[in-house]
């Protein structure tokens, strides 16, 4: 099944984020397949963190996405207090 990531027409939808150990975590939107209505997917890259290893990708759909945005912000919730209740002591 072909597959292509949207170009500049959609570049207001993906992000780049750079970690503090130099990974880049890459956020964007694929289509799959070809015709009237390809299968939309969250495009997920996460960048090698040196040259000897291989970076690693992921299609998800919408609800998977939102599932992974929700998980994302409770941990970095818990983060946020568990820094607060350290910074306090």
């Amino acid at each position: 099944m072909p597959s292509r990531t949207f170009g500049a027409e959609s570049a207001d939808y993906s992000v780049s984020v750079r970690t503090t150990c130099g990974r880049e975590i890459r956020i964007g939107h694929l289509a799959l397949g070809g015709g009237t209505h390809p299968v939309q997917r969250v495009s997920l890259g996460i960048s090698a963190s040196s040259d000897t290893e291989d970076g690693t990708w992921a299609g998800l759909t919408a609800n998977e996405a939102r599932q992974l945005a929700a998980a994302l912000l409770v941990q970095a919730a818990s983060c946020d207090h568990w820094t607060r209740m350290t910074q306090q002591t």
